[in-house]
């Protein structure tokens, strides 16, 4: 396939607190984000990351068209715009990514090569079909459907024979749904207790003991569900960005404040963490846990957060300055507890559009973030090169 590699890149001041080199990767006029969903969509050396652009506030949704960003060139380029399905499925840092075409076809990414393949002639779901998140063999693609009953339906299709089946479904919203990357069966699932949709996107409220939003584990093959101490009542509710913690079985993820309210004018508007846990809001749990754990950062108010490869790092934006900002990025060692600054003022105005939204994540080397800013008002892609001796510093 031939690909036209352009310029947008522009170098930026570094950092002031931490040193950190940054670079704003897109310029099109068009809104740009790198695909969040806590499952970074980067290659495993690290080089190349892709995004999304489009003339919508959240280019991860229909009409968008996917584009690649080399990190070493700082060139980008556009890869394809035929795209219909909600989303892009991919497993993390393995740099595949799974799209449907308007004639049916779903189509898998390579970002190292740029090669497209053909995985299935004809999809077995609705064109529109929500896809989360592919198992590391690339035999399964996990997507979902919100249904007349008001039910959401985990849906598991093979990608050997098409066949998709229903593996768990459940009365409540569900989403942020992401596979294991080491075990490939576990599927972390975001619930939104107290509400649920149905396939015209009607919501209703639905009678529970303890609305908010939590996180539960769902087996790939057996539909089996387990909980976890997060959540109410154990925890504040989940911001609902959450992300396995490698090789763990935990997950990670920020909970919400008492008032909610960041625009705040006076210490007296400040907000505070939640008394059950006052060190913080960065919560790690897993389901065979009694209880929660607190990566301790009473100063810092995070929102969207993603985890390394490795399991031992977490980047996370901060609105502890209120919004709009200046919003910062922080990173952290969840085995030391220590955490530093990275991006002291990412220029993100945090406001509705999905494009205001920070949503960092680390490259599979550990070697750069990537994250979203909309200074001047179009959403654009950025990165921050961490410097030398940052993670030997939170050791």
């Amino acid at each position: 396939m031939s690909v036209f590699w352009h310029s947008e890149a522009c170098d930026l001041v570094p950092d002031p607190v931490s040193g950190a080199a940054l670079c704003r990767l897109t310029y099109a006029a068009c809104h740009n984000t790198n695909l969040y969903f806590e499952q970074p969509h980067t290659t495993p050396d690290g080089r190349r990351v892709a995004y999304g652009r489009s003339q919508t506030v959240d280019p991860r949704l229909p009409p968008t068209e996917l584009c690649v960003a080399d990190l070493a060139t700082l060139k980008v380029a556009a890869i394809d715009n035929d795209i219909v399905s909600t989303w892009f499925a991919t497993s993390p840092w393995s740099g595949k990514l799974h799209t449907l075409r308007s004639n049916g076809e779903l189509l898998r990414v390579d970002l190292a090569t740029l090669e497209r393949e053909i995985v299935v002639t004809h999809w077995p779901l609705p064109p529109k079909s929500v896809l989360w998140s592919v198992t590391p063999d690339m035999r399964f693609l996990l997507s979902a459907r919100a249904c007349h009953d008001y039910h959401t339906e985990l849906i598991r299709v093979d990608l050997d024979t098409a066949k998709a089946e229903v593996i768990y479904r459940r009365k409540n919203v569900l989403g942020h749904m992401q596979i294991n990357h080491h075990d490939g069966r576990s599927i972390l699932v975001q619930v939104n207790r107290g509400i649920a949709m149905n396939h015209m996107r009607d919501v209703i409220q639905v009678e529970d003991k303890h609305p908010g939003a939590t996180h539960i584990v769902v087996d790939l093959f057996d539909g089996t569900a387990r909980e976890m101490p997060l959540g109410e009542p154990y925890t504040a509710g989940s911001t609902g960005h959450a992300t396995w913690v490698a090789g763990t079985g935990r997950i990670a993820t920020p909970v919400r404040w008492e008032n909610m309210s960041v625009n705040f004018t006076s210490d007296e508007d400040r907000p505070a963490h939640d008394p059950r846990h006052p060190d913080g809001n960065f919560i790690i749990a897993g389901p065979d846990d009694d209880t929660f754990r607190i990566f301790p950062a009473p100063d810092h108010l995070f929102d969207h957060a993603s985890m390394s490869r490795c399991g031992r790092y977490f980047v996370a934006d901060c609105v502890c300055h209120g919004i709009p900002g200046p919003v910062e990025v922080v990173a952290g060692n969840i085995e030391t507890g220590k955490s530093r600054v990275l991006v002291s003022d990412t220029g993100a105005t945090m406001g509705g559009p999905a494009c205001s939204h920070v949503h960092p994540f680390l490259t599979a080397d550990n070697r750069h973030v990537i994250y979203n800013a909309d200074p001047h008002g179009l959403g654009n892609v950025y990165k921050a090169r961490v410097p030398d001796g940052f993670w030997k510093s939170l050791s």
